[in-house]
């Protein structure tokens, strides 16, 4: 058994929890308290009640969450919501989240762990992501119908998007998981002509198809299951804990 708080002083300082601006509803850090310790975590994108509940059945007991609990907002704690809640408090199952400071993390990062993937030489940040930097470039050394379908092979999922010459070398490119798709602008401005993020978004399709810059799509979710398994694995090591990372996709 690992205390808790040892976990959450961890996670705080690699992930700099207190440093990285976010959006309000990311509440980024320890979440749900449990008894204060922890004999396994599980790790997981989304704090849906159907993953809350497999955490629980794989018998964690600390929930590890890239968009947390409480995306919702501020709300009563009643129905749905206060269900989520009650069975974390009655199952014992600590929630700790973190959302951009995941992101942007150079090693640990969903961003990091996607240009790795990739294979993406002398990668850089590059994408600013309402004010704060957290997506990267890189070299492809392939073309972008090669990209394309790597791309596709490191997320498991169907690629879409807009290609303008798949035989074209795909050179430098840039990246941001999640729904990052209105950042095109942003690429147009860098001078990219490739640029990779998760979320398909109807309009940035035609913005791309009009500005002549490739854009592909694997996923939201897809996108963004390499940073929490990379602080599973993080755990394992500082702490030898078991680990389980809980796939329950959204399709999107």
């Amino acid at each position: 058994m690992i205390p808790l708080k040892d976990i959450v002083n961890l996670l705080d300082k690699t992930l700099r929890i207190s440093e990285i601006r976010d959006a309000s509803v990311a509440l980024n850090g320890l979440q749900v308290e449990n008894n204060g310790s922890v004999s396994k975590v599980a790790l997981a994108v989304d704090g849906s009640q159907k993953t809350i509940e497999d955490a629980i059945d794989a018998g964690a007991d600390l929930l590890i969450l890239h968009h947390g609990i409480y995306w919702c907002g501020l709300r009563p704690m009643t129905g749905w919501f206060k269900k989520k809640l009650v069975t974390c408090l009655e199952h014992n199952l600590a929630i700790y989240s973190a959302h951009l400071p995941l992101d942007l993390h150079p090693e640990l990062g969903n961003n990091a762990g996607l240009a790795a993937a990739l294979g993406l030489q002398d990668c850089r940040s590059e994408v600013d992501y309402h004010g704060t930097m957290i997506g990267v470039s890189g070299e492809f050394p392939g073309t972008v119908a090669e990209l394309q379908a790597k791309y596709a092979q490191i997320c498991d999922s169907k690629v879409t998007g807009v290609v303008h010459d798949s035989n074209a070398p795909a050179g430098r490119v840039a990246i941001c998981s999640g729904g990052a798709g209105e950042e095109i602008y942003q690429m147009q401005a860098k001078g990219y002509g490739t640029y990779l993020t998760g979320e398909e978004n109807h309009w940035v399709c035609n913005a791309a198809a009009d500005m002549g810059i490739n854009i592909l799509f694997a996923g939201h979710y897809a996108t963004e299951t390499f940073g929490v398994k990379a602080l599973g694995n993080l755990l394992q090591k500082e702490f030898g804990l078991p680990t389980v990372f809980i796939d329950n996709p959204t399709g999107m």
